[in-house]
């Protein structure tokens, strides 16, 4: 998708017309007050993308927020400036509903449309936790896309009605996106998935791609330990890297990302360009033409992960990071988050010196 420079924004172009800021703040797991200042913090310093969910729990206080810098909290800034993303869990995807579950979050921001709606996942499972990806069920896959047409065609009402500006998935394979458009009317404008340099998931971006689909970056630095719960027996946690010539090898890591954070392709290339690594990261999702959705609820780590639109990296540094090994997903629909085994497991951090 053409990328474009507007203000202080860069935005990707979608198949339904509209536009996408290329960096928008996650919002899982910030609750509250805090959430409250995360969100006006965050379109204090520029943010024009919120990336919300109904299941998320907050979407009052990101209203809340929103509604404070619409009504001058922010001058100038007006509805149609600001782009918000919500989602309905596997748990709602029966068709009747989809629009219910949509009203909830309408009512819960404030908000009379959405610019975007998502499924979550493209499962119909029962009602489990909300945090946890849906589980397997032992159900086929041709029955689960059965679900997913009929919920697909409750989505495109919404799009009719005016309720939403687009429609799309979010962690979908290829394989998936394959049968949505055997029946879709309404070619998902955007599938948001998993995104960081150890799981680049080169070929599903490049289908998508192919098929007028903007692909966004949801976990683009790892998963921060608050969102994880703790592996016992480990007392003194460490991390250790070989040289930047060979595949990065990680113990029990102080949190998921802190590795990714910390490996020295990485890591040479902040301290070169005076930026941060997780900029180094958020800089390469976007120049391969991906919007990004860090999260967090630190003004300072919200503001520098918004700092990544007026500079880029060099071919060399972008195609060093492009090529990170291992590929490992963090997030899948038969775990929580975590593989119980491989490089990048997880214990309590100490300290949140890597918070995303």
């Amino acid at each position: 998708m053409a990328r474009k420079e507007m203000g202080s924004c860069t935005y990707f172009s979608l198949n339904s017309g509209t536009k996408i800021p290329a960096v928008g703040l996650g919002t899982w797991q910030t609750d509250g007050a805090v959430c409250r200042t995360a969100v006006k913090t965050a379109l204090d310093l520029g943010y024009r993308h919120l990336d919300c969910d109904h299941l998320y729990g907050n979407e009052i206080e990101v209203g809340q927020a929103l509604g404070e810098a619409l009504k001058g909290g922010i001058m100038g800034l007006q509805r149609e400036d600001v782009f918000v993303t919500s989602k309905f869990w596997c748990t709602t995807n029966a068709p009747q509903r989809v629009a219910t579950s949509l009203d909830v979050s309408l009512k819960n921001l404030g908000l009379s449309y959405l610019d975007l709606y998502l499924v979550h996942w493209p499962d119909c499972s029962q009602f489990e936790d909300a945090t946890d990806p849906p589980r397997k069920l032992g159900v086929d896959h041709r029955k689960h896309l059965y679900g997913l047409k009929v919920t697909w065609q409750a989505m495109e009402a919404l799009v009719q009605n005016g309720k939403v500006h687009a429609i799309g998935v979010s962690n979908l394979s290829i394989a998936q996106i394959e049968e949505i458009l055997l029946f879709a009317k309404i070619v998902p404008a955007v599938n948001q998935v998993e995104l960081h340099p150890f799981w680049r998931q080169d070929e599903l971006i490049k289908f998508c791609q192919s098929k007028g689909i903007h692909v966004s970056a949801h976990t683009p630095l790892g998963i921060p330990e608050s969102s994880l719960a703790s592996i016992s027996g480990i007392e003194s946690p460490e991390e250790i890297e070989v040289a930047p010539t060979s595949a990065p090898i990680f113990s029990r890591s102080r949190s998921v990302h802190a590795p990714m954070l910390r490996t020295s392709a990485v890591a040479a290339i902040a301290e070169r360009l005076g930026k941060t690594p997780a900029q180094i990261i958020l800089r390469w999702g976007v120049q391969r033409g991906t919007s990004v959705l860090p999260r967090s609820r630190k003004p300072e780590r919200i503001k520098s992960n918004f700092d990544i639109l007026n500079w880029t990296l060099s071919e060399k540094d972008w195609r060093h990071i492009n090529t990170m090994e291992p590929q490992l997903q963090l997030i899948d629909s038969s775990h929580s988050y975590l593989h119980d085994s491989g490089p990048l497991q997880a214990v309590k951090e100490i300290d949140d010196d890597f918070e995303s």
